[in-house]
């Protein structure tokens, strides 16, 4: 298990303990994303039950708390998976800090055991194809990209966020024969639907009961909003819509998620889901919201990126994914 870094001037490193630390961090993954630019709000609720059920991460290994005069300020934590596609481990590290918390060598310090530890998970878990160090990075933390980039990580994907004004005219669009918008009957079908239809997508891995157990418990889940086209009783394509109304208050603002938006392989072109996400910003129009969102990887193999531009989504934020072989490390 790869040992703690040496406290840094005030600040120190420790072991997680259990769930009387969330609350802690889940302030300093807030506070970081937005000292960064990234005006997001996690609830306690969700981050609660995202750390109840992990995949490939034991908290009490693969996580680590800082301190700062006693008080949480940030966290790093390690994870795994196997890409479907590819057969390749990517082994993620990632850290939080709040802008307190960013003395001089904590960040690298963070880095530093994550790698260390992703190290010990390749030799304890041997795979036989490549493994890649990975992390994903906002566009507004740059003195993490910079650090980054000096140990020789590289951009690998992008991915954006993006919002579209319901000020503006919804444009007309309707889904093809044979297919009817209906109330959702099985969970876990949904749940099914969105895996099958991301199967060729980057860092989609096979699924587990944990990670079933974690969607099916995120408590922002609001089926009351979704759109889910049928063919028959078959799921032809989806979007999954919520509201954060925590987020929404902080920021002062009213907005709807059109996310998690999917179409199986025999109705992919044929406008289906162009159909759900008009059907989707009427509908938070008529809930009084001003604006959508959503996230994509640019590079999607679908067309989503040029889909929403399309529908006049606009970015707002840029993300990438970084990777490094393992190897690099293993051997340095």
């Amino acid at each position: 298990m790869a040992e703690l870094p040496e406290p840094i001037s005030a600040v120190e490193f420790r072991r997680y303990r259990g769930d009387a630390d969330l609350a802690g961090m889940l302030a300093a993954y807030n506070a970081s994303h937005q000292a960064d630019g990234i005006l997001v709000l996690e609830t306690l609720e969700a981050f609660t039950s995202s750390y109840r059920h992990l995949d490939n991460c034991d908290p009490d290994t693969d996580l680590i708390v800082v301190e700062l005069g006693g008080e949480i300020v940030g966290y790093a934590r390690v994870t795994w998976w196997v890409e479907s596609a590819t057969g390749d481990r990517i082994l993620l590290h990632a850290e939080f800090l709040r802008p307190e918390g960013r003395a001089l060598g904590v960040l690298a310090a963070l880095c530093d055991w994550g790698e260390h530890r992703l190290t010990e998970v390749s030799v304890e878990r041997p795979h036989d194809r490549p493994q890649h160090l990975t992390v994903y990075v906002d566009e507004g933390e740059a003195e993490r990209l910079a650090l980054l980039e000096g140990r020789g990580y590289r951009r690998t994907q992008t991915y954006v966020e993006m919002t579209r004004s319901l000020h503006e005219p919804i444009p007309e669009a309707r889904l093809p024969a044979g297919l009817e918008i209906g109330p959702v009957g099985s969970m876990r079908a949904v749940w099914e639907a969105d895996d099958r239809a991301f199967r060729d997508h980057v860092g989609h891995s096979d699924p587990t009961e944990e990670s079933y157990r974690r969607w099916l418990e995120w408590p922002l889940a609001d089926p009351g909003l979704w759109k889910v086209a049928f063919d028959g009783d078959a799921i032809a394509g989806q979007v999954l819509n919520y509201v954060n109304e925590e987020e929404n208050a902080l920021f002062g603002r009213r907005r709807g998620y059109t996310e998690s938006i999917s179409v199986q392989r025999e109705w992919r072109g044929r406008g289906v889901a162009r159909a759900l996400i008009v059907e989707s910003m009427q509908m938070f129009a008529d809930m009084g919201m001003d604006e959508v969102s959503l996230g994509v990887h640019t590079d999607n193999p679908t067309g989503a990126f040029g889909l929403y531009t399309g529908l006049g989504y606009e970015i707002i934020s840029t993300a990438y994914e970084m990777r490094r072989p393992l190897d690099q490390v293993v051997t340095d």
